[in-house]
């Protein structure tokens, strides 16, 4: 077994131990078991339901208070338990006997031996806001929805915390903690480190005790986002509701959630489930003194609203210092950075054309002595060819750097062209000088102390071409904070060292590497768009598999039944079958072209027939839109070597899109065709004065499946696929628009000489 098979497997188990662990939990308590299945029967009695509440005194006293707070007409002295099941109803009856008795299931007294990091009595404020805040929302979202139903929901949403709390008190504190540090994700910490996360154990949990499907379902998915839920969810109102009162609660730092992580806002939630602004700014400022009326039923003491604000302002600040302390640092930071930016920006304005080595030296040993403020600095250079040493020497801060030269040619000690230690050589870093470097001392600045000497080389690649060296109180590990920004300045340095050395050289390079980013840009947007295409391609592919078996036995059985069935509406419907099981077959196919497009057939062809064939092909369309076609071809145009049919297509779908272009009819679409000598192609240009794109449709126009067209809309591969085709044959598309003053599409196409070649 493979280490990966070895920890996917430890995983698992770990997975299964933590499911057992859960299943040892209580269960659900017996009256809001039996509750449960009296009141989803039709012919349940309300003598039933207040039966089995009067068995638990305490029960049946929150079911009056919850009543009586309702406003529905009755007062403690005229109060009594049938009446305020009967006002309630049995559903509210329900879903508040659920919601105290899975309070009590999984509270422990005191919680004596329970997981200190893991705020239980905040954590059931926070469920609290969420049941208010989804029964005030849900109305806004889905009139369809009782809002006690909501309540409930929004009230058990984070069960499955209180149950890895119970199972696992010693994990999920470590859970807490890592997520409290980190200010992360909650369930992404508790997959790492137990394997699963709050919303799946809710669920089993749920499932176990065979809670509403309602509840279950919004315990597993509050946290997807609303507009990916899928279709087999069957109570989507409340799913939505819970998500939004979720967020709505976080953000308002109502109780205790322990997840920090919040991608969107209420609002903007909202703004996605339909719902009003002003709605959640109302909601907000209801929601604590709701909260307050409801603790007291869920057997929480009494919340002040005054204290929810405090509380929510207090956590809001405590935060707030978090973030200030990590700006502070950061600001710190790109502070630092800042001034090594400047620094290489002096550096560079500092420069000039024809500098001499030592001229260049003067200028890095200035700025670095104004960057630092160090008593005294000097650079040098030198070349692995020669044993001459130049640079300069700054130690009087108003005077200018001291430039020196030391050939090094006849002295015995100088048997390496590298002055520079071997411990500096193999890698960067701020170091003593050592002895290596008797030279200097000697030979150039006798008044540096050697002890307080610290020492940079300046490399350019893998080639040393010099070092930068300063005289300082600071040891070499006050710089360890700042070491790439200090390696960055050292590099630009380097550079600039070589520069005076190989100035034609320099300018080559930059002009390489100036390419060369170019292009990795290039690429890198290419290879993300075949990415992109190949995955188009496996679902193409897998489409195809797993459809066209299944459709030609649709199709086949359509037409046998249509020609044996004698009465004509019944051999209608099955002949439509059979016509629309063919177009999906024929949507198929184009996938399958576009994702594994024929391998092309080249031939000698000129650039006026690819036109003249495509341009006939679209006369019709041409001809209805009243579109004057224009042509402009150079003379002695080379014989284009592509495959005729694939550029053909191409060519009419950018011709005919350039005729669609006009929102009214007349109109004039150019095509154009001439020499690229740079590149020893030809360009077959398509423009027109239309409607033209913006710059989102522009870049969204070559990808598959999109398209700009509103009525009618077609299935959007037209464009994408004519670039496959275009692709193949060893050319490529570029395309230039600009809203309402048209296009102008470019394709590159190789000649047939080349590719002979």
């Amino acid at each position: 077994m493979s280490t990966q098979q070895q920890t996917k497997y430890s995983q698992s188990k770990k997975i299964e131990l933590i499911i057992q662990q859960l299943s040892s939990l209580p269960t659900l308590p017996a009256v809001a078991a039996r509750l449960l299945q009296i009141t989803v029967r039709s012919d349940t009695q309300a003598n039933e339901v207040v039966s089995l509440i009067e068995s638990d005194p305490s029960l049946a006293s929150r079911i009056i208070t919850l009543a009586t707070r309702a406003n529905m007409g009755i007062t403690r002295s005229t109060a009594s338990l049938s009446k305020a099941v009967v006002l309630l109803g049995f559903d509210a009856v329900r879903n508040a006997v659920l919601s105290i008795k899975v309070f009590e299931a999984l509270q422990r007294p005191g919680d004596s031996d329970g997981n200190e990091e893991f705020d239980r009595v905040g954590f059931w404020k926070h469920s609290l806001a969420v049941a208010c805040a989804s029964r005030m929302l849900v109305s806004h979202i889905d009139s369809g929805i009782d809002p006690e139903e909501a309540f409930v929901c929004g009230l058990l949403h984070d069960i499955g915390k209180l149950a890895l709390d119970s199972c696992l008190p010693k994990s999920y504190a470590r859970v807490v903690q890592i997520t409290e540090s980190s200010m992360d994700n909650i369930s992404d910490v508790e997959r790492k480190i137990l394997g699963l996360d709050h919303t799946v154990a809710g669920r089993r949990l749920a499932l176990r005790w065979n809670l509403p499907e309602a509840i279950t379902e919004s315990i597993w998915l509050h946290h997807q986002w609303v507009q990916g839920l899928p279709d087999a969810v069957q109570h989507q109102g409340i799913v939505k509701t819970v998500h939004l009162a979720d967020v709505l609660a976080r953000q308002m730092r109502l109780g205790y959630s322990g997840n920090h992580y919040m991608p969107e806002s209420a609002e903007a939630v909202a703004e996605l489930l339909g719902c009003p602004a002003t709605v959640i700014e109302q909601i907000a400022r209801q929601l604590p003194e709701a909260i307050s009326e409801r603790a007291s039923l869920l057997g929480l003491d009494d919340v002040d609203p005054d204290a929810l604000y405090h509380d929510a302002l207090s956590e809001a600040n405590s935060e707030l210092g978090r973030l200030n302390e990590q700006l502070r640092l950061k600001n710190q930071k790109l502070t630092q950075r800042s001034r090594y930016l400047d620094l290489l920006c002096n550096l560079d304005q500092s420069l000039q054309d024809e500098q001499s080595v030592v001229d260049v030296c003067g200028v890095i040993c200035r700025l670095w002595f104004e960057l630092t403020g160090c008593e005294r600095c000097g650079v040098y250079a030198y070349t692995r060819d020669e044993l001459i040493i130049e640079g300069a020497v700054k130690v009087e801060e108003k005077e200018p750097p001291s430039v020196f030269l030391i050939d090094r040619t006849d002295d015995p000690q100088a048997d390496t062209a590298e002055p520079l230690a071997e411990n500096l050589t193999a890698g960067f870093a701020v170091l003593p000088i050592g002895s290596s470097h008797c030279w200097f001392f000697e030979q150039v600045a006798p008044m540096f102390e050697t002890d307080a000497t610290v020492i940079i080389p300046l490399r350019s690649g893998r080639d040393t071409v010099g070092a930068l060296l300063w005289q300082t109180d600071q040891s070499p590990d006050f710089y360890r904070q700042q070491l790439r920004e200090i390696q960055t300045f050292a590099a630009g340095a380097a550079l600039a060292v070589r520069q005076a050395y190989k100035q034609e050289q320099q300018f080559l390079l930059c002009e390489q590497l100036t390419q060369s980013n170019t292009q990795f840009q290039k690429s890198q947007r290419e290879l993300l768009r075949k990415r992109s295409l190949a995955a188009v391609g496996e679902m193409a592919c897998g489409a195809a598999h797993e459809i066209n078996n299944p459709l030609a036995v649709v199709v086949g059985r359509a037409q046998l039944l249509a020609s044996k069935e004698r009465d004509s509406r019944q051999k209608d419907t099955l002949e439509a079958i059979a016509d629309n099981g063919q177009k999906i077959a024929e949507i198929i196919r184009e996938l399958l072209e576009f994702a594994q497009p024929a391998e092309p057939t080249p031939a000698v062809v000129t650039a006026a027939e690819l036109f003249s064939e495509a341009a006939d092909a679209l006369v019709e369309l041409i001809r209805d839109k009243n579109i004057e076609i224009r042509t402009q071809f150079d003379k002695d145009l080379p014989e284009l070597f592509v495959d005729r049919r694939q550029i053909g297509l191409a060519l009419m779908e950018v011709i005919g899109n350039a005729v669609e272009s006009y929102d009214e009819d007349d109109g004039v679409v150019t095509l154009r065709a001439g020499y690229n000598e740079l590149e020893d192609m030809v360009n077959l240009e398509v423009i027109d004065q239309g409607c033209g794109m913006d710059e989102e449709i522009l870049r969204k126009a070559a990808g598959p499946f999109f398209s700009a067209r509103r009525a009618g809309r077609k299935r959007g591969l037209g464009l994408s696929r004519g670039i496959r085709y275009i692709e193949g044959n060893g050319g490529r598309l570029h395309l230039d628009s600009q809203l309402g003053h048209g296009t102008c599409v470019r394709i590159t196409l190789p000649i047939a000489s080349v590719a002979a070649l």
